[in-house]
């Protein structure tokens, strides 16, 4: 079971790394451990929150990560990058179909979102807002996905005031 959970995610690392060395874009990305703070994260998920670690991709088109730890071994993955030539919100759902993902449209976040649920109680969402390409990515243990949902919304909406 988790074989297949790791398989799945690097998957989807992976459509999303290829996705992002199809463009030409030089945009920088913002530094995504400083957009939402522990307070705020925390009220959102209702679980402790450990401080976020960065992780900054070698090539800059494929954005930056910041990892928190929710409880004791939960997460919330917060990834910005710049869009890239072919990159949209139907090309990006087009993929997640393939995965057998069928993504749920969030409406009235960024110019675009969707939520997608890559099984073993994760839940992802996908916003675009201009030249940004922002994920979620929850996995807090016992919560509900609807409850993880919710927490992602919120927390998307605080964030694309700060880009």
């Amino acid at each position: 079971m988790a074989k297949s959970f790791f398989a799945q995610f690097a998957m989807i690392l992976i459509a999303l790394v290829f996705l992002s060395r199809t463009g030409l874009a030089t945009e920088k990305t913002a530094d995504p451990c400083s957009l939402l703070t522990l307070a705020e994260i925390q009220a959102a998920i209702g679980n402790p929150v450990k401080a976020g670690t960065p992780k900054i991709h070698s090539n800059p088109l494929a954005g930056a990560n910041c990892t928190y730890v929710v409880g004791d071994f939960g997460s919330f993955d917060v990834l910005v990058k710049p869009l890239q030539s072919g990159e949209t919100p139907a090309a990006i759902k087009a993929q997640f179909a393939k995965m057998k993902m069928k993504p749920v449209d969030l409406p009235n976040v960024g110019d675009s979102s969707f939520f997608t649920s890559p099984g073993y109680g994760m839940t992802q969402l996908q916003t675009f807002k201009g030249s940004k390409y922002i994920l979620f990515t929850l996995l807090v243990p016992g919560a509900k996905e609807s409850d993880q949902q919710v927490a992602a919304a919120k927390l998307m909406r605080k964030l694309l005031t700060r880009i």
